[in-house]
């Protein structure tokens, strides 16, 4: 090979390209089901909102059913006779492919051009949907071959395997059981600053202290500090047991 000479990327057929859009709908309902959402319109619009401004998504309720109506036609999803959007096999696939390109971007930004947390998800959001088949394997040999985002979340194909402890949501844990932080929301920049100004990031554990009904709050010990969160926050925030030395 002469000086100079960098790797060729392989001649393959290019997988189906989708614009922008629809891989950030795909990219949202893959999320929506993964935490175990209901996933009607109403609950997609809301998460839709939470994209970064740049992606240029539409967020009224008409705009959104707009685009899911394209999807249907496209083959992408299903809307069930109970309203709630389901993927085809087609859809399902494309989706995890965006997954994996977005949370190998997260990768990538984090662990090798220091972004820090809060800002991740969007730089992800604008590298996504330029990675090819060539460069997505590339980017996830120089980040290792991570099976998890920074943020804790499964990369689909990466051989993930799924804590052997029962994983729940903060808003369902309970006190006295000790936790360790499995995963987190990774498209609000504010709430994500605050779960870093407080150790609450994957890895760490954490102490539940009070299930304030009442109050619709939760309070909470972390590595450094003791903290509360509402209850809508605490229910996106997964937690699996921590191993005790009788169950080593």
């Amino acid at each position: 090979m002469k000086q100079g000479s960098t790797t060729a990327a392989p001649k393959t057929q290019e997988p189906e390209r989708l614009s922008s859009a629809v891989e950030n709908y795909l990219l949202s309902l893959y999320i929506l089901k993964e935490e175990q959402e209901r996933t009607v319109l109403g609950q997609l619009a809301a998460y839709i909102r939470r994209l970064p401004a740049a992606e240029g998504l539409g967020t009224s309720l008409p705009s959104v059913l707009g685009m899911l109506r394209r999807m249907s036609r496209d083959g992408l999803i299903q809307i069930s006779s109970q309203k709630e959007i389901q993927f085809t096999k087609k859809g399902s696939e494309l989706a995890a492919r965006i997954a994996r390109r977005h949370r190998l971007a997260e990768r990538l930004v984090v662990d090798i051009l220091g972004v820090s947390l809060p800002n991740a998800d969007q730089e992800a959001h604008i590298l996504e949907h330029g990675i090819s088949p060539f460069l997505e394997e590339r980017i996830k040999a120089a980040v290792g071959n991570p099976t998890t985002c920074p943020f804790g979340k499964p990369i689909p194909g990466s051989g993930y395997r799924k804590p052997t402890g029962p994983v729940v949501p903060m808003s369902e844990a309970k006190p006295g059981v000790p936790y360790v932080v499995s995963s987190l929301p990774d498209e609000d920049p504010k709430l994500l600053q605050f779960l870093c100004d407080h150790r609450i990031l994957p890895g760490e554990e954490i102490e539940i202290l009070e299930i304030g009904d009442y109050r619709d709050v939760i309070t909470f010990q972390t590595p450094i500090r003791e903290t509360a969160l509402g209850f809508a926050t605490a229910s996106r925030i997964y937690l699996t047991h921590r191993p005790t030395r009788r169950d080593a």
